[in-house]
C-alpha cells in the first residue's frame, strides 16, 4: 500500500483539496475535491464558488433564525427620522409634599424627582411613588441624572447634586417588572394585534439599589446646579463660577476610598474666548441650569439662559462648537421670547432639541407656550409643544424649571415651578 509524501500532503492542503468549515450555527461542512477537478482550472473555480455561495448562504439562515435578546429589557426607541409632534398627555400633581427641584427620566416608565428633602422613584403612568432615599439632614438635592448607557461603565447610576457635592446611587441593571396581571394583559393584546414577537420586560429600579448613596466628589465653595454624564467623564455645572467642570471617571474612582472626595478638573468649559467671538457662559436663573449630553454629536449642550442662547461644546476638547450653538434672532418668528431664557433643555439623539424658557410669552411671536423645538444643529424652529395653558397668568405662575426625555425618546417630562410634572407624548 503506498503511502502520500509530505509534498503529496502540502499540495492538496494548499490547493483545498479537502474543504472543512463550521457555519456561525454550530454546524460542520466538508467539501472533498479529486485531483481531476483540481487539475482543471475552470472546474476548480465553479467548484469553489459553489462552497462559498453554500456557506454565505447556510450562514444568512443561521443568523436570521437564531434567538435574539430582546432589546435587553430597554423600549423600542423612537424613529431616527420622526418628526417631533409632541402634546400634553398627563399632569401629575400632588406627587410630594416639598418642593421639587429636580427630575431625570429612569428606565421604561419610570422618573427620578428630587425635592428638598431626598429623591423620589415614581412610574409615569399614575404618578405612584416606588421608592424615596432621603438625604442627610439640612442637604437640599439641586439637580439629577440617571445613567442609562449600555456602553457606560456607569450604567444604572443615579447621581444626585448638592450645591458642594455629588452622591452616587448604584442601581442592579438585570431588574424587570414582575406585574404578571399587567404583562398578561399586554400578551393579549399583542395577540389579537397579531404580533408574534414577545414583549421584551421592562427595567425597574425598584427595590434594585446596589447600597446607599455614597459621595463621589466634593467641590467646596461650589454652587453645583446640573450635571451630565458620558461614558468616560462627568459633567458638572457650577452656577457661581458660570463653568462647567469635566472630571474623567476613572479619577473620580481613584477617590472611591480617600477621606476627601475632591480634585481638581481637567477641563473648564464655558469661559469667554475674543478669538472665536464666543462670549462665554452666563447663567442667569439661579438656582437652574442645564447641562446635557448629546451623543449623536459628542457635544455637551448647555442653556445659556442670561444670554439668551444654547451653547455646545465639544466633550474631548471642551472647545465651543459655533455651528452647533444659537442665540436669539431679532426678528425672527419662534425665536426665543423672555427676559432670560431658556432655563432647561433635552437633546434628542434623533437632531433636535428641546427648550424650556422663562419670561412672559410674547403674543406677537405666535408662541402659546414656553416649550419649543429646535433643530438641535442649526437652531430652526421645528414645532411647538403645548401645555394645555389656559392664561397668561396661569403660564407666568408655573413656569418649567426641569426637562428630561424618556428612555425611549417617545416622553418629555417637565417639573413645573408649582411642583407639577407634566407628560408629553410623541404623536
Amino acid at each position: 500500500m503506498r503511502h502520500e509524501t509530505k509534498n503529496e500532503r502540502r499540495e492538496k492542503k494548499a490547493l483545498g483539496y479537502k474543504h472543512e468549515w463550521t457555519d456561525t450555527g454550530g454546524h460542520s461542512h466538508r467539501v472533498i475535491f479529486d485531483k481531476k477537478t483540481l487539475e482543471r482550472p475552470q472546474t476548480t473555480w465553479k467548484a469553489l464558488t459553489f462552497v462559498a455561495a453554500l456557506g454565505l448562504l447556510v450562514g444568512g439562515v443561521a443568523i436570521l433564525t437564531a434567538p435574539r435578546d430582546k432589546n435587553n429589557g430597554r423600549l423600542p426607541l423612537a424613529p431616527a427620522n420622526a418628526r417631533p409632534d409632541f402634546a400634553l398627555s398627563t399632569t401629575l400633581r400632588n406627587l410630594t409634599t416639598e418642593r421639587p427641584v429636580a427630575l431625570a427620566a429612569g428606565w421604561g416608565d419610570e422618573f427620578f424627582l428630587a425635592d428638598r428633602a431626598g429623591v423620589g422613584l415614581y412610574r409615569v403612568g399614575d404618578g405612584e411613588r416606588l421608592q424615596y432615599w432621603e438625604s442627610a439632614e439640612g442637604d437640599a438635592p439641586t439637580a439629577l441624572t440617571f445613567v442609562a448607557d449600555e456602553t457606560s461603565e456607569k450604567n444604572g447610576a443615579l447621581l444626585i447634586a448638592y450645591p458642594e457635592r455629588i452622591d452616587a446611587i448604584y442601581f442592579a441593571t438585570d431588574r424587570v417588572e414582575t406585574d404578571a396581571e399587567e404583562r398578561g394583559a399586554d400578551e393579549e393584546a399583542e395577540k389579537e394585534n397579531d404580533v408574534a414577537e414577545e414583549i421584551a420586560p421592562n427595567r425597574t429600579a425598584q427595590n434594585a439599589a446596589l447600597g446607599e448613596a455614597t459621595t463621589i466628589l466634593t467641590i467646596p465653595g461650589a454652587s453645583i446646579a446640573a450635571v451630565a454624564a458620558t461614558p468616560e467623564r462627568l459633567f458638572v455645572g457650577d452656577f457661581n463660577a458660570e463653568r462647567v467642570w469635566r472630571y474623567s471617571w476613572r479619577t473620580l474612582d481613584a477617590l472611591k476610598n480617600a477621606e476627601k472626595k475632591e480634585t481638581p478638573p481637567d477641563c473648564e468649559i464655558g469661559a469667554p474666548d475674543g478669538g472665536l467671538s464666543y462670549p462665554g457662559f452666563r447663567p442667569a436663573t439661579e438656582p437652574y441650569m442645564s447641562v446635557v449630553y448629546s451623543p449623536t454629536t459628542n457635544e455637551i449642550v448647555v442653556a445659556n439662559s442670561g444670554l439668551l442662547r444654547v451653547d455646545a461644546f465639544n466633550v474631548d476638547s471642551g472647545a465651543w462648537k459655533s455651528e452647533h450653538s444659537w442665540t436669539k434672532t431679532p426678528g425672527t418668528e419662534r425665536a426665543f421670547a423672555g427676559a432670560a431664557n431658556p432655563v432647561a433643555l433635552v437633546v434628542s439623539p434623533s437632531g433636535w432639541i428641546a427648550t424650556a424658557e422663562t419670561g412672559k410669552i410674547d403674543a406677537a411671536t405666535g408662541k402659546k407656550s414656553p416649550l419649543q423645538i429646535f433643530d438641535a444643529k442649526s437652531g430652526s424652529w421645528i414645532s411647538e409643544i403645548l401645555n394645555g395653558t389656559s392664561t397668561e397668568n396661569e403660564a407666568r405662575a408655573a413656569t418649567p424649571i426641569d426637562l428630561a426625555l424618556s428612555e425611549d425618546g417617545r416622553q418629555i417630562l417637565a417639573l413645573k415651578s408649582n411642583g407639577e410634572v407634566e407628560i408629553y407624548a410623541n404623536h
